[in-house]
């Protein structure tokens, strides 16, 4: 048995009167209780992305196979051989297409694998506002439905998980380096100690989460704020080392000139 809903672009064979980057072309959600096989070995124009709701399937991704199952996303690109098949039953999920002369780059920007790869919970209430602004149709409907695709793809490549110890962990990091950045003594080691963890473990789930150092992610908060001041002539450049977090200022001098090319003082001018 299947139950399947499907929205599809009136006009599949051009485009919207809008400039866009890539333009939703159709939209659904599969619940199948039985034996399917999907094949086109030509593929199809357009970027497909699938995510699983619940249940396991097979799907064939660059002449792999990889099972598709709770909580996973995969998508093939423009004229790509497309299977799936059903295993796990009932097999659920939602899939996005999208095309446009852009729509393979767009895509292959996110960087993602190419695999089924594990996403978290369908955001199925964005796949309903999609279909919503799919009947609309009104030049901002258009628009919006960029936006949506954004946030979908965003969702997919993963958020911080604050069911898990380590995502309580970094996310507890990440709230004490936003708010202390201008402590000058605040680094790895006072972290560790204020955590209660070993150095190691601190680094190595900050790295998983954040994919990058706490280090570098404190370097940036204190970068990001100064940047901002320097537009505040107010400011001496030393005030501004210290409200940043720089201990010594001629640190953040050479600090600016390595990233910029030139000193705080004529930054600041541009």
């Amino acid at each position: 048995m299947e139950r399947s809903t499907m929205l599809y672009r009136p006009d599949t064979t051009g485009f919207p009167d809008i400039a866009l980057p890539i333009y939703q072309r159709s939209i659904g959600h599969v619940y199948r209780d039985g034996d399917l096989l999907e094949y086109n070995p030509d593929g199809r124009n357009f970027v497909e992305l699938y995510w699983c709701i619940r249940g396991e399937g097979e799907v064939m991704i660059q002449g792999q196979s990889f099972r598709f199952s709770g909580e996973q996303v995969f998508f093939y690109l423009p004229y790509e051989p497309h299977r799936l098949q059903s295993i796990g039953m009932p097999w659920e999920y939602r899939w996005i297409t999208f095309d446009g002369p852009g729509a393979k780059d767009f895509m292959l920007a996110y960087n993602f694998p190419r695999t089924c790869f594990h996403a978290g919970r369908c955001p199925e209430e964005l796949f309903m506002e999609q279909e919503k602004l799919l009947r609309d149709m009104s030049q901002f409907a258009w628009r919006e439905m960029v936006a949506v695709i954004c946030r979908i793809l965003a969702l997919a490549g993963g958020v911080m998980n604050e069911s898990t110890a380590q995502g309580r962990l970094v996310t507890e990091m990440v709230r004490i380096c936003r708010e202390n950045f201008q402590d000058p003594g605040l680094n790895v080691n006072t972290l560790a100690d204020r955590l209660g963890m070993c150095r190691s473990s601190l680094l190595r789930a900050f790295r998983e989460e954040m994919h990058m150092p706490p280090s570098e992610y404190l370097m940036k908060l204190r970068l990001q704020n100064a940047l901002s001041l320097l537009r505040d002539h107010r400011f001496t450049q030393a005030e501004i080392a210290t409200r940043s977090g720089f201990a010594d200022p001629a640190y953040f001098s050479r600090l600016i000139r390595g990233k910029f090319g030139m000193p705080p003082s004529e930054l600041r001018k541009k």
